[in-house]
């Protein structure tokens, strides 16, 4: 409220303290009407946003079962994980076992110099030709900037596309060049062929062509170079034998994947020769139906239906013993939703039901889920369980129909979209807060003006009864006798 300017000294009133209390009597039915209807909104409102929250959450419980992969999840299992990982995507469908002998892992080729050099050693000038199996060669120039060891592994490792990576190794002051091709597999060896354009003639100089390599001359032969490169470890593919067949399967990698056959879709990683006692080299592949994943998926939409029934049994319900009702207690939207719901879980596709699969109805509303009778049912028709919560594809004659979970989760996305009844309400009363504001301000507005006029009101009558008080004194003075002396 604005300042009062009063003094009272003609009627003796503290004027400020009346006005100010007048002002605030005249406002506070106003006042209490505006928070109350204020407060009746928000409540509403954060309701309405803790409903749609819970909706929106069991929708998300929802969506795994709307897709097939849930329910045609296969898992691999290795009976000895220190020989062999595996894991199997849902294209597979075939159930078995199978015996694995690992053979062999694949190795990258190695090489490195005959003897290590020193420190200081400089090699030849020329080019380095390296190829890796059937790929093109990669040419590398050496000079006398980058004749050292270090320099040559320098210029190998910046070179694009090269597959091959050069180390020093240090041995005081020995220094040992290893290069090994980037890719694993017997095909993936190393070729390195060398144009000298100056060599070892002089004494401190050692010749390039040490770093010749021809894997298809043994060492030694002509072309190759007395001191040319020696092989480390050979390249190798990974290979296996699949219950105990006379061919091997073979990969330029230790990862297997199959896409025919009884193990397609299945990949598997081989790690070591020998089992975790170290006695054999043999260990047994299953592959099996993965029910884990479809009875997790179904428990995560008993367990989100049965949150949601509790957040509108809060919003909606009555408490007999604090007699205290929710904030949204009758509220025909609420229980349109809750009805629609209720609704859909008693529907069926093909015949089939949720209290089939072990999904039930309590007496306080919520879902119970009897996980052995879910089992049984997908160990007996695991399609059928399928086709409730996903439908049926159109087929000759017969239309498509739509699962449980594709019906759930098509009402719920229409409830939650931008369009929907929800929104529309939040929107709805947030402009109902932003009027409470408007109205707050006019009220504020009004009782501004109200107290100026009770202000000036009373200050004229202070005024008046000033000038009164001053008349008066005066004519009490002229009228009172004069005493004689």
């Amino acid at each position: 409220m604005a300042g009062i300017t009063s003094t009272g000294l003609g009627s003796g009133l503290d004027i400020k303290t009346l006005v100010t209390q007048l002002v605030s009597a005249e406002g506070a039915p106003a006042t209490n009407r505006i928070n109350t209807r204020e407060a009746k909104l928000q409540t509403e409102l954060s309701s309405i946003g803790t409903f749609k929250g819970a909706l929106s959450d069991f929708r998300s419980s929802v969506t795994s079962l709307t897709l097939s992969s849930t329910f045609t999840a296969m898992k691999a299992t290795a009976s000895d994980s220190k020989l062999f990982s595996a894991s199997v995507d849902s294209t597979s469908s075939v159930v078995g076992s199978y015996s694995i002998k690992v053979g062999a892992l694949a190795k990258a080729h190695s090489l490195e110099l005959t003897t290590p050099v020193d420190k200081a050693a400089q090699l030849g000038t020329g080019t380095l030709s390296i190829s890796v199996g059937s790929g093109a060669s990669v040419s590398v120039t050496i000079d006398s900037s980058n004749n050292t060891l270090e320099g040559i592994a320098k210029a190998i490792n910046a070179a694009p596309g090269i597959g091959v990576t050069a180390t020093i190794l240090n041995n005081g002051d020995n220094r040992q060049i290893s290069l090994k091709s980037t890719n694993t597999g017997a095909a993936n060896t190393i070729k390195i062929a060398v144009t000298d354009t100056g060599d070892g003639n002089d004494t401190d100089m050692l010749g390039l062509s040490q770093l010749a390599y021809n894997p298809a001359a043994p060492p030694g032969a002509p072309g190759a170079g007395e001191n040319s490169l020696k092989q480390t470890q050979a390249a190798q593919d990974a290979s296996i034998v699949i219950d105990g067949s006379s061919t091997a399967t073979t990969s330029t990698t230790n990862t297997f994947t199959f896409t025919t056959g009884g193990l397609a879709g299945v990949t598997l990683n081989v790690n070591s020769l020998k089992s975790a006692d170290g006695t054999t080299d043999t260990a047994q592949l299953d592959i099996s139906r993965d029910t884990a994943a479809t009875i997790k998926a179904v428990s995560a939409f008993v367990n989100g239906f049965n949150s949601l029934a509790g957040t509108i049994k809060s919003l909606t319900g009555y408490d007999a013993k604090t007699k205290q009702s929710g904030p949204l207690q009758g509220d025909a939207g609420v229980r349109s939703v809750d009805s629609q719901l209720r609704r859909m879980l008693g529907e069926s596709v093909n015949g089939q039901s949720l209290s089939d699969i072990g999904i039930s109805v309590q007496r306080d509303g919520t879902l119970k889920l009897d996980s052995s009778k879910l089992q049984a049912a997908l160990d007996k028709d695991r399609p059928g369980v399928m086709k409730l919560f996903t439908g049926t594809e159109a087929s000759a004659g017969v239309a498509a129909t739509s699962g449980l979970a594709d019906r759930f989760s098509n009402y719920l996305g229409s409830v939650l979209s931008s369009t929907g009844p929800l929104n529309s309400r939040l929107d709805s009363l947030n402009k109902g807060i932003d009027r409470i504001s408007d109205d707050r301000n006019a009220l504020t507005l009004r009782l501004q003006n109200l107290q100026k006029r009770y202000s000036d009101q009373f200050n004229a009558m202070d005024r008046l009864v000033g000038q009164l008080t001053a008349t008066s004194n005066f004519l009490t003075q002229q009228l009172t006798p004069k005493s004689s002396s």
